[in-house]
């Protein structure tokens, strides 16, 4: 049998509900234009009714609230991150080449390679109309001055900007340290407040905010499962779950433990003209040491960070690689590596002082020696010196095992597929090279205007601020080859696009300048030009490199970094409109509709009056049942 007053109770009900979703709606208006705040809406029920009769069934007795609920998508959430942690990947490669390709001033046209190199060419006509004109020996010099400048500054551009990246690296990683930290404090807030059956649902915002920023700097997964109490078929929700975010496959966060990255500088360069000090990232472990090393080159990470690692490291998925044939156990430790296929020395990348990994294992050499074959390309490499960190981190000699390593790769930092500054610098020093020592035997053919042999007219002064002698020739004036290459040699591998220069002699005195040879000189011939007539040839020749000429081998250089660019740029804008795209969806779900919500507040206002009024027509029913009925 139901209570006297069980409809004022059913009234009581409806003006609880609608006072709580005239709350609610009013919250939502007021946070409509906050960004990433989720609407809220009020769960309800029937609540339980009453057996009236065993012949007439059950009574309602109003209406009961289940919870202030968020309107959010868990598929669109995690669809909409991958989303923006590609584009911030691609958009950060975009932004680094467009910048990288800059710096050869080719779109300015005063100061580009093609000006300068016509400028060259010009120089070399005059001074072929007139060999002997001091004047246009000087402006000769300084023509090609001008264009060795600006392969030096387009190469020092190019270690800039892999600092800028470096520092750039680290910033985010303290931003990912402190989104990490505050993720980790709102799940503490949100547990404490759920396990007494409460929805901290603008907390649960906050942290999907947080979220969201970070998958704009690496891309994260997010599980969230509720924590149940007790086991089995006994186990019941306690209200709560457990959030975790996952970078890579390692928890970053969760409500136990809130893990951290850290960096730290390399000892050891991995390609020859890396700058000092080049950030890796770590776990951190235990009182701040370095745990495992982080992977920004495995295929399920993205984000603005591994673009950025992408363009500082990057080296066209071509490292050096080889097999190990040798080794020596003995101390001081080394080991021979031989090439798959013969590599000329222009091309080689190596630092004299670095970091070889020999069968999955990281060693460190303080130098190398080369082995040439009888086209003087080099086919295998011997690396001396071998050391190793112990246990306490401690160099160590290395303890090397032919048993198991021979036969097994040795490599030189990782595969990573994309054209970045190590390549271009690696582009950049083949020029070089490949030019000096190309121009360079033609000149030492030669003897100056004194009747002296020739000198080398690209060159770079050692560490006592002397020119190295790169081109030595015999008596009977053939070029002398070295049977081998070491790091200390005076070799063209000491020549790098940061160091390249005129020979100061040259520079000095106008005089020692070759254009003839030197039978020429001896005649008396001063307006002979044999060897300059071949330096102009020289310039056309398309033989010098495999794209070509000079020129066409800088434009080879500019255009992969234009075919790149737009690459990136079309990859970023197509993910850019599909994370557009689906947050439009996930926004038709959870962002606040002021318009919608007006209606709501209009149907929620009459729900409530009519509740009211429900309990004024009771109120009258039980006056009248109690003060004016009776005997």
């Amino acid at each position: 049998m139901p209570s006297t007053f069980l409809g004022l109770n059913t009234g009581l009900s409806g003006l609880s509900y609608y006072q709580a979703t005239l709350n609610t709606t009013a919250h939502n208006i007021s946070n409509a234009d906050v960004k990433g705040y989720s609407r809220q809406t009020v769960g309800s029920k029937a609540s339980v009714p009453i057996r009236v009769r065993n012949s007439s069934g059950m009574m309602g007795t109003g209406v009961e609230m289940t919870g202030i609920d968020q309107q959010r998508n868990v598929y669109y959430d995690t669809k909409y991150r991958k989303a923006e942690a590609k584009y911030s990947e691609y958009e950060a490669k975009k932004e680094q080449i467009t910048q990288l390709q800059t710096y050869l001033n080719e779109m300015q046209s005063e100061t580009g390679y093609t000006k300068l190199l016509a400028r060259l060419d010009s120089a070399m006509q005059d001074l072929a109309s007139s060999p002997s004109d001091a004047t246009y020996r000087t402006q000769f010099i300084q023509a090609v001055g001008n264009f060795t400048d600006l392969v030096k500054e387009t190469a020092t551009n190019y270690q800039n900007s892999q600092r800028d990246i470096n520092n750039e690296v680290a910033i985010h990683v303290d931003t990912i340290n402190s989104i990490a930290s505050q993720i980790y404090t709102l799940n503490q807030q949100i547990m404490n407040i759920e396990t007494r059956w409460g929805n901290a649902n603008d907390l649960r915002d906050q942290r999907e905010v947080l979220v969201d920023q970070l998958s704009e700097l690496i891309n994260v997964e997010v599980t969230e499962v509720p924590i149940m109490y007790g086991l089995g078929e006994d186990a019941t929700k306690s209200g709560a779950s457990r959030y975790e975010v996952r970078i890579g496959n390692t928890v970053l966060v969760d409500e136990m433990e809130c893990k951290q990255l850290k960096v730290a500088a390399r000892n050891e360069k991995i390609n020859q003209n890396d700058i000092d000090g080049l950030y890796d990232v770590y776990w951190q472990g235990l009182n701040g040491s370095l745990g495992e090393k982080f992977n920004f080159n495995s295929e399920n990470v993205t984000g603005r960070i591994k673009g950025l690692m992408d363009v500082r490291d990057g080296n066209n998925y071509n490292p050096f690689a080889g097999n190990i044939s040798s080794m020596n156990t003995a101390a001081p430790a080394s080991v021979v590596v031989d090439l798959p296929t013969p590599l000329s020395v222009d091309k080689l990348n190596l630092p004299d002082k670095g970091i070889i990994t020999l069968n999955c294992k990281e060693y460190y050499y303080d130098g190398f020696e080369g082995t040439y074959d009888a086209d003087h390309n080099l086919v295998s490499f011997t690396f001396q010196n071998l050391t190793m960190d112990d246990e306490n981190g401690e160099r160590i000699t290395a303890d090397l095992d032919p048993s198991l390593d021979l036969g097994k790769e040795a490599t030189m930092g990782q595969k990573i597929d994309c054209m970045g500054i190590p390549y271009y610098m690696t582009e950049l020093n083949e020029f070089v090279r490949t030019f000096s020592n190309y121009m360079n035997d033609l000149f030492t053919s030669g003897a100056d205007a004194n009747g002296e042999a020739g000198l080398d007219m690209f060159t770079t002064p050692d560490v006592e601020g002397k020119d190295f002698v790169l081109t030595t020739r015999d008596a009977n004036g053939d070029i002398e080859l070295a049977s081998s290459l070491k790091a200390s040699d005076s070799s063209y591998y000491r020549l790098t696009a940061l160091n390249w220069a005129l020979n100061q002699d040259i520079v000095k005195d106008q005089d020692k300048l070759v254009v003839s040879y030197k039978s020429d000189i001896e005649q008396g011939n001063k307006e002979a030009k044999g060897v300059l007539e071949k330096v102009i040839a020289g310039m056309k020749d398309r033989a010098m490199f495999s794209q070509g000429t000079p020129t066409q081998f800088l434009q080879a250089v500019t255009t992969s970094q234009a075919v790149d660019i737009s690459k990136y740029d079309a990859f970023s804008k197509n993910m850019d409109e599909v994370s557009t795209v689906i947050n439009k969806q996930r926004q038709s779900i959870s962002s606040v509709d002021t318009n919608e919500e007006a209606a709501s507040l209009v149907m929620y206002q009459n729900g409530y009056n009519l509740s009211s009024k429900v309990i004024s027509i009771l109120n009258q029913v039980y006056d009248k049942l109690i003060n004016q009925t009776g005997v």
